[in-house]
């Protein structure tokens, strides 16, 4: 009995604890610059939340210990929410890119000859990149303590909301191990699986904020909006988050008689049952990882489902090597045409942009629907907010893929041995980087018109009904458009900058959406002080110049001003034309600007890439 003890415990300390690959990185982790940046980021990010939510919460004059613990329980709530978000974000990343690094450096089919088992390759990739992210939770963790000077905020609220983003960290960087590992080193797949995510998380919040989710035990929140908590919340880790932090009301345990067991504990421990879900997820999928190491499908081999496709194509005498297509028409740039046509950009999937278009096209024309019919109670003020949602859900997601599609511009070529042959052609640098740009603002164009149209349906109804207040005002038809496309530019520009001073498509990725988040972050913060604060007077024009706030507020100038009064909203409309046109300029000069820069420095930084 003792050996076989001994045995099994030789296993367990070799899977993990003793994991090669684990130790190399833990041994020679975090003492690249890199890692420095992004954790100096990371936490000046957290840090620029506690004193963004501080000033904005506190109010003048002497306050009572009741005054300032309400205030740190709201503090504490804004920096939970946005940890668990730059865990969504640096989790799949991260993990994502463990195993085409390898294939990248053509180490992966060296690592499957080593003595390593399917196990201790698949738990060594993933606790190894979750290792700096675990890192990264731990530093923030003296900034959530500052919060508990003041009372209002509990040890066990900390720990939760710690404990939903580590668990999240390890289901999204899981299931992108379990991506990599079915399909090795296929960068499309990793992407869709990025994005995929991104929409998951904001689709389902947007579907547990609706009443016809709501639990019908859980009681609402006594102040405006009057929230209850959704069936989703078990589901979701910001639902759950908010379910923790008290920021929506949990039904007790009492009052849910009518369910089983298992639904009452749900229901009544969100949290824990989020948590819990996550961990048996992670397990889940870690195992049927290990089946795809030592896959027989690699890229250029056989399956048997590819077999079969080729005994059926030679019966219908349809032969791989006679294979023929119409000839295609080319734009005078052939790069632009490449970057916005072809299947070489990473992004172009068919199914990625027909998801998004039809899915936006849909779910706009369902709410118009219900909105025009009455149907569940919609009116005016619920089809606003709903349509905002959607809108800034479309936008986020467009800005997303603009710029992973740019930051692996460059590299894919490098990587791909192609950039050499550009380099070889009579093309110029400018001509080079100009149709990699064109092209790629291209390809956003049809992501743009999704949220034109479904603002425009309720404008043009509106317009014509005579509806007081109406869902959006006419002028966001033409506000919309031409702020998502200065947007996008400038979100292609940022990616194509960092592609082409980085070496891997992941490190571009990872440095590109990691600048545009905290550029977002901090612009959008600005934007919406302005907006509240001043909107007598600059706020509405200054609000263009920001990313998310300006979208918000094109829709919505309502809520994202903080004011109903009929005469404020009716000037602020005026100004906010004139921002528009304002940051349109300024963003426009910005992008040319970036482009000047990038075209003179293109064939120096190329030939040193190379080196």
């Amino acid at each position: 009995m003792r050996p076989l003890v001994a045995e099994i415990g030789t296993w367990l300390w070799r899977l993990l604890p003793a994991n090669p690959i684990l130790l190399r990185v833990i041994t020679g982790g975090s003492r690249r610059s890199r890692h420095l940046w992004i954790r100096s980021g990371y936490l000046g990010v957290l840090l620029l939340v506690v004193l963004f939510s501080q000033m904005g919460t506190a109010s003048g004059g002497a306050q009572s210990l009741a005054e300032h613990a309400k205030n740190a329980t709201k503090v504490f709530a804004f920096i939970s929410y946005v940890q668990l978000a730059l865990m969504c974000f640096f989790a799949p990343v991260l993990t994502a890119g463990a195993i085409t690094q390898e294939k990248d450096a053509e180490t992966f089919n060296i690592l499957l000859t080593t003595p390593l088992s399917n196990a201790q390759i698949v738990l060594g990739s993933l606790m190894s990149r979750l290792f700096f992210v675990i890192v990264l939770l731990l530093a923030g963790l003296p900034i959530f303590c500052v919060t508990m000077l003041f009372g209002g905020v509990t040890s066990r609220e900390i720990f939760m909301s710690f404990g939903i983003a580590g668990c999240t960290a390890v289901l999204t960087g899981s299931l992108a191990i379990a991506v990599s590992m079915m399909k090795v080193g296929t960068r499309r797949t990793i992407f869709t699986f990025f994005m995929a995510i991104a929409v998951y998380l904001m689709v389902v919040f947007v579907m547990g904020m609706w009443s016809w989710t709501f639990v019908a035990e859980g009681p609402p929140t006594t102040v405006p909006p009057r929230w209850g908590m959704s069936w989703l919340t078990p589901f979701h880790p910001f639902l759950a988050l908010m379910a923790a932090t008290g920021r929506v009301n949990v039904p007790a345990a009492a009052d849910l008689g009518a369910y089983n067991p298992l639904w009452r504990w749900v229901l009544s421990r969100p949290g824990q049952a989020y948590m819990v879900g996550t961990l048996v997820a992670s397990i889940g999928l870690v195992a049927l990882s290990t089946l795809g190491v030592r896959r027989g499908a690699r890229e250029g081999e056989t399956t048997r489902l590819s077999r079969l496709w080729q005994r059926f194509a030679r019966r219908n005498g349809n032969h791989l090597g006679d294979r023929r297509r119409k000839p295609r028409n080319v734009w005078k740039n052939p790069v632009a045409w490449r970057e916005a046509r072809t299947r070489a950009s990473v992004a172009s999937q068919g199914l990625v942009r027909y998801v998004f278009v039809f899915g936006g096209l849909l779910a706009a024309g369902v709410l118009w629907l219900c909105y025009v019919n009455g149907w569940r109670g919609v009116n005016a003020s619920d089809a606003r907010d709903t349509l905002s949602a959607l809108v800034l859900i479309e936008f986020v997601t467009m800005l997303v893929l603009a710029t992973n599609t740019a930051a692996t511009a460059i590299t894919r070529e490098r990587e791909a041995n192609t950039m050499e042959l550009l380099l070889t052609t009579p093309l110029t640098s400018e001509y080079i980087v100009w149709g990699k740009l064109r092209g790629l603002v291209s390809f956003t164009v049809p992501l743009i018109i999704v949220p034109t149209l479904s603002v425009a349906m309720f404008a043009v109804y509106d317009l014509f009904s005579s509806a007081d207040p109406p869902v959006v005002h006419p002028e966001a038809i033409l506000e919309l458009p031409l702020l998502m496309l200065v947007y996008s530019a400038f979100a292609c520009m940022l990616g194509l900058q960092t592609s082409l001073k980085s070496r891997r498509t992941v490190q571009a990725v990872l440095t590109s959406v990691g600048i545009l988040v905290v550029l977002g972050f901090g612009i959008g913060m600005c934007g919406f002080l302005f907006a509240t604060e001043a909107k007598e007077s600059i706020g509405p024009i200054i609000a263009p110049l920001t990313m998310v706030i300006a979208v918000a507020m094109a829709v919505n100038p309502q809520i994202t001003m903080d004011t109903t009064n009929a005469a404020t909203l009716a000037d602020a409309r005026a100004l906010m034309v004139a921002g528009t046109i304002i940051a349109a300029c300024l963003y426009g000069v910005l992008v040319h600007t970036m482009y000047k820069n990038m075209v003179r420095n293109f064939d120096m930084t190329v030939r040193k890439q190379s080196q």
